[in-house]
């Protein structure tokens, strides 16, 4: 929806929050901005809207900023921001403001100091988005809540982008500036100017993250003995990697961002298909249960390899959201890992 199609909802007649009295004025522009009668019980106010596609926080910013104090000199025309939707938080906002409001669904609050006092909420939203906020915590997607948690802000959405490439991921700027905007209308982020990008609550994008995870999809698994301690199969296992196609699991990578113990069993992500991984550790191999040290999961799912630490270990995000998907005892570990998360320094951020 965008602000040319509210005019012409604003001719139609579709502004309406009864017992008001709506009239646009047609033919009568002050500026840019359509005129509006607002009328109840004989009392009449003229307003000049502000016509505005969302009501996200920046939004709001840039006309309370724009609005703030500005009524026609002769006191004919008030400032009124129009919307599609309006939360009572955002009629509060507004009328601590001092700006009047009125939405396509019905909500609005009218400010006449000393004169008139009409408040109105609870409608629902008539014009939702039609993308889930939570599509910004799944899928590649998430690669952006992601870098928002380990860099917290940025001077243009570029330098999302280019955080995101330096530590493996892949995202164009178009999903990158869509998810933005998702994670704006969820308050987790502000946009102080067009481009700039500042975390608020990260912990709200963690919990976004949490909420929406689920596992990688494998291609193939395998699980067996290699005949090197696991100490040294480890060494190896970096030794014969490249280009960021092998890393631990998240649980497997707890204990270098928690007090976890863990399985005697390296568990480990790939691109390559296991037989070949192994073909390149060089070494005796068996698949088996029996004292298994080396468990391979095959997938591309490029979340896994985002933000890879050294030793092979994953990002203490990805270590977190597997144990925080676990058991009441991993779950105790991803509270360690959650809070050094969510801390100024982070795990070696």
């Amino acid at each position: 929806m965008t602000e040319a199609d509210l005019e012409v909802m604003l001719q139609e007649g579709r502004l309406a929050a009864p017992p008001l009295e709506i009239r646009f004025l047609a033919g009568q522009i002050r500026g840019p901005d359509p005129l509006i009668d607002v009328a109840w019980r004989g009392r009449s106010y003229r307003f000049a809207a502000k016509l505005r596609r969302d009501a996200k926080p920046l939004t709001l910013k840039v006309a309370i900023e724009q609005l703030r104090g500005c009524v026609d000199s002769t006191g004919a025309a008030r400032p009124m921001i129009v919307a599609p939707y309006f939360s009572s938080a955002k009629l509060d906002q507004l009328l601590e403001a001092g700006i009047s409001a009125i939405d396509f669904s019905g909500n609005a609050v009218i400010n006449i100091p000393g004169k008139f006092l009409f408040y109105k909420t609870g409608n629902p939203n008539k014009y939702p988005d039609s993308t889930p906020i939570r599509s910004a915590y799944r899928g590649g997607g998430s690669l952006v809540a992601r870098v928002l948690l380990l860099e917290r802000e940025f001077p243009a959405v570029g330098a999302v982008r280019e955080a995101i490439r330096a530590r493996g991921g892949a995202l164009t700027l178009s999903m990158i500036s869509k998810v933005l905007q998702r994670l704006e209308a969820d308050l987790a982020i502000e946009r102080p100017s067009r481009n700039a990008v500042r975390v608020l609550q990260p912990e709200r994008l963690l919990a976004g993250l949490l909420k929406a995870y689920q596992p990688p999809r494998m291609k193939a698994t395998w699980m067996g003995k290699v005949s090197l301690p696991v100490d040294l199969l480890l060494a190896r296992l970096r030794e014969v990697s490249s280009d960021g196609d092998v890393v631990r699991t998240g649980e497997a990578s707890a204990v270098e961002y928690a007090s976890w113990a863990g399985e005697p069993v390296i568990a480990c992500y790939c691109r390559t298909q296991p037989p070949e991984l192994l073909a390149r550790l060089g070494v005796e191999s068996k698949e088996t249960l029996a004292f298994a040290n080396l468990r391979l999961l095959q997938t591309d799912d490029q979340l896994v390899y985002f933000d890879a630490r050294p030793n092979l270990a994953a990002s203490p995000i990805q270590a977190f959201l597997e144990m925080a998907s676990g058991d009441k005892r991993q779950q105790e570990v991803a509270e360690q890992i959650r809070s050094a998360i969510l801390s100024t320094t982070g795990p070696d951020r």
